[in-house]
């Protein structure tokens, strides 16, 4: 997609962090948006934001993991825009915990944001998107996806299982002209791991993940910018920052070798 002018794009998780970076960025190009969040007050200060900018923003207020709610979703932003163009499933969870530690409840919450969210906006948006014309799909995976990290067994396992995703769909939907990126940030600047501090189960272990995100991540604003390039250029996946470079890179060379190394750090 090279030209984002009267676009539309629908963009779950736009209350903050990238969600938001990337609602201001589309609307500098022309986009028009559907913005997607749980919270209310949040997608309303990020619609605030980019008003007056001559493009039309419509808020969503839905949770990503009812089946019901995000079944309904396409038809709202279609009475409201028309069309749809770009689906952004960027809504993310962690919680920094270990496998023996993690409920049930835990799993089921954070599998229906960071899997059943972007499963469900692909399913129930691939008509719109189809009848576009042109349009790209934009799954938000992780460096968590390239390999097993400790204390994130059900971050890493939803986003590989929305890399393996992403994949399949950019060898399938090239006949029905819709690019799908996924994209594979390391450490951001954002407050996701601060958000669920409370639900892990070493605290001082996630407080010094958090300062140490906030020390060598990249910005939202930078992967933000990434994405939008990616859709440019139709890349089957995107990676951000350096530490998801060597992630990648280390994996590829000594698979079993970092694994050991990570044990160790566990």
């Amino acid at each position: 997609m090279k030209d984002f002018r009267n676009k539309v794009a629908v963009i779950t998780g736009a209350g903050g962090g990238v969600g938001s970076a990337l609602a201001k960025q589309l609307a500098q190009r022309g986009s028009h948006l559907a913005l997607v969040d749980i919270s209310e007050p949040a997608i309303i200060k990020v619609a605030d934001a980019i008003a007056g900018k001559g493009i039309k923003v419509s808020i969503h207020v839905v949770d990503i993991t009812s089946k019901e709610q995000m079944a309904a979703l396409p038809g709202q932003v279609l009475a409201e825009h028309g069309q749809v163009n770009m689906l952004i499933n960027n809504a993310g969870i962690t919680y920094q915990k270990s496998f023996a530690t993690h409920s049930i409840e835990d799993w089921e919450k954070i599998v229906g944001i960071n899997w059943w969210g972007v499963l469900y906006g692909c399913h129930y948006f691939l008509d719109a998107l189809s009848a576009a014309g042109e349009a790209h799909i934009v799954n938000l995976s992780s460096m968590s996806a390239f390999a097993g990290l400790p204390g994130q067994t059900s971050y890493c396992a939803t986003k590989a299982a929305v890399k393996l995703l992403s994949e399949s769909m950019w060898a399938e939907m090239e006949k029905l002209n819709i690019g799908v990126t996924s994209i594979h940030p390391g450490a951001i600047k954002t407050d996701m791991i601060q958000a669920t501090l409370k639900n892990s189960d070493d605290l001082e272990a996630a407080q010094r993940n958090y300062e140490l995100a906030q020390k060598i991540g990249v910005t939202p604003e930078q992967v933000a910018l990434k994405i939008i390039k990616g859709m440019e250029k139709n890349r089957i996946r995107v990676r951000v920052g350096k530490d998801a470079w060597l992630m990648d890179v280390l994996k590829r060379l000594v698979p079993i070798g970092i694994q050991k190394i990570l044990r160790r750090i566990a």
